[in-house]
């Protein structure tokens, strides 16, 4: 019976240590951003700057539109207003 304990032990330390490593390398990612809410999410950063074209900064908010809403600065359903 000790024995078992001992192993549920070591893979419950196991499991943590996972955890917390993986916590660790998506915290470190240059990619997320904090939203409005303030809890974090995996969208990447975008800007205007970003984009060469309206059509490509419009392709990128349509297919996330809560990911790139700041694509959108009067949240009228088109982005980058000042780009061509």
């Amino acid at each position: 019976m000790e024995k078992r304990i001992k192993y549920t032990g070591i893979f419950i330390a196991i499991l943590l240590l996972r955890l917390a490593i993986s916590c660790s390398e998506s915290s470190d990612s240059g990619e997320t951003t904090s939203n409005a809410g303030g809890s974090s999410s995996n969208c990447p950063t975008k800007t205007c700057g970003d984009f060469s074209s309206r059509a490509a900064a419009q392709a990128t908010y349509d297919s996330n539109k809560s990911c790139y809403k700041n694509l959108d600065s009067d949240s009228d359903g088109i982005a980058c207003e000042n780009l061509k």
